[in-house]
């Protein structure tokens, strides 16, 4: 039966007239997957795997191809190659500083408004040359200054309204959305959405651990700590319980005993009002407001005092160079982003539900198998979101044929060399030839990307391990790896 299969795959990919391939590796490669497939480690589970010549579309290779899975962060190529291809790799995101009312001598009648597009790369400190959250609090709090302001008769507002004000998937699990991965995705994005949390271990394992406080400063936020000291090099064990309409926060789980400090990440929970709070108290040493407070909520800021004008336009990176950061480094964020980005500018909406339709129905008018294709967010942290092989493999051929896709193809770290694949296949003849997106969350350990073969030919692969055996997740993460260094052989 094993050898039926292999030459039926074989076959197809023959029919197909693409480049030739070597027909020994196709062999190999085919045994192993069986192999791994039958083994006692997917026993109670599914892999699934799909290769293709990206000339053509034809199968090279397909296994359980069009069983829908979960699919972790391989969806992340989707959310990239998607919004390269609706907004090209120049695109870059607009923040603005506004202002409402007039200027009466040192007092602003109205209001200061930080309108947000959308932007998730915002303050971060990923980008060389860009400013970090602190620099454009400076930045801004130098612009109003410039107009000799000396009193403000209104508020600082954030405007987060590009998107819509859901800014979590309704499918994420309760104990992600306060960890920094959780983070969600507001029409106002600022210092990639997160906090740092510090603690000092205790001397013994499960002595209480300190909290230290959070980093950048955030006094609004009410921490209950439970977090105590777990074993030596056990590290970040930790889980952070938040959501994006309150403003307390539960910290549980272990830091590892032995170091003298150790911190965690963990998402501000409305990003929107934090960047308004932050430039409020930057303004406060030069500048009195009044009225002093601001409300705990998802700002939607309505001019009340007339048209707005412009004190500053903010240019985000290019976003090319945003996507390679969230493939390389598998930035929820961002994914997440990209998605609510996509189906804004596709058909108008926003939320989610609308533009995961927006991405499924883009794909599907360029001929993609889209059969199966039940994403609920941008990032694939959503464990009821699937996908299958089949449609990744689809995808990723038809996004060669995109003029953006140079950019996405520069934007999928090199397996062995760099991102987060830097460690897998090293000193094999798969490192340096594949490009490649790794994927993990519980059950699911997931690779995919592009390779090129021996012959030159151009090949997208997907391949979802998911439900294997629960203490075998390394074991299983190691099979991955030699199935991809067996591709690059072909």
């Amino acid at each position: 039966m094993k050898l039926i299969y292999t030459l039926f795959c074989m076959l197809v990919f023959f029919a197909g007239k693409a480049q030739p391939i070597d027909s020994l590796a196709l062999i190999g490669f085919s045994d192993a997957v069986l192999e791994l497939q039958n083994s006692e480690l997917i026993r109670n589970g599914t892999l699934s795997v799909s290769v293709k010549s990206v000339a053509d579309k034809k199968t090279i290779f397909g296994i359980n191809s069009e069983k829908s899975l979960p699919s972790a962060s391989i969806l992340k190529l989707v959310s990239t190659a998607s919004i390269l291809s609706v907004l090209g790799g120049d695109f870059r995101y607009q923040t603005f500083l506004e202002y409402d009312g007039f200027v009466n001598k040192d007092t602003l009648v109205g209001n200061i408004y930080i309108r947000g597009t959308g932007d998730p790369s915002l303050g971060s400190e990923r980008f060389k040359d860009y400013p970090s959250s602190a620099a454009l609090i400076a930045r801004w709090t130098a612009a109003i200054q410039k107009f000799g302001i000396k009193f403000i008769k209104g508020d600082v507002f954030a405007d987060a309204s590009y998107f819509d004000s859901n800014t979590i998937a309704d499918s994420w699990i309760w104990g992600d959305l306060g960890n920094y991965y959780g983070a969600g995705v507001s029409g106002l994005n600022f210092n990639d959405n997160q906090y740092r949390i510090k603690f000092e271990p205790g001397i013994q394992e499960d002595d209480p651990a300190v909290f230290q406080g959070i980093e950048p400063s955030i006094p609004y936020l009410i921490f209950s700590n439970k977090v105590t000291t777990g074993e030596r090099g056990s590290g970040d064990k930790t889980v952070v319980y938040g959501n994006p309409l309150s403003n307390q926060v539960i910290l549980t789980g272990t830091v590892p005993r032995g170091v003298s400090s150790f911190s965690v990440k963990g998402s501000i929970p409305d990003p929107a009002y934090y960047a308004a709070y932050a430039l409020k108290q930057s303004l406060s040493g030069t500048i009195k407001i009044i009225p002093e407070s601001l409300t705990f909520k998802l700002t939607k800021a309505a001019s009340t005092f007339g048209p707005k004008k412009i004190l500053d336009e903010y240019k985000s990176p290019p976003l090319r160079e945003i996507c390679q950061q969230a493939n390389f480094w598998s930035i929820n964020l961002y994914a997440d982003s990209f998605l609510k980005k996509a189906g804004k500018v596709l058909e108008g909406k926003s939320d989610y539900d609308d533009a995961a339709k927006a991405i499924t129905n883009f794909w599907w008018n360029k001929k993609a198998d889209m059969r199966g294709f039940f994403i609920k967010d941008g990032s694939g942290l959503s464990p009821s979101g699937s996908i299958t092989t089949n449609n990744l493999t689809d995808i990723l051929s038809l996004a060669t044929k995109e003029a953006s896709y140079p950019d996405f193809y520069k934007s999928i770290a090199v397996l062995g060399v760099n991102g987060t694949v830097r460690n897998l296949g090293k000193g094999t003849k798969a490192s340096g030839n594949i490009r490649a997106k790794s994927g993990s969350i519980e059950g699911t350990r997931a690779y995919a990307g592009y390779v090129t073969t021996k012959s030159g030919a151009v090949l997208s692969f997907a391949i979802i391990a998911n439900k294997y055996q629960q203490e075998s997740s390394r074991i299983v993460s190691e099979e991955l790896v030699r199935l991809m260094t067996l591709l690059a052989g072909l």
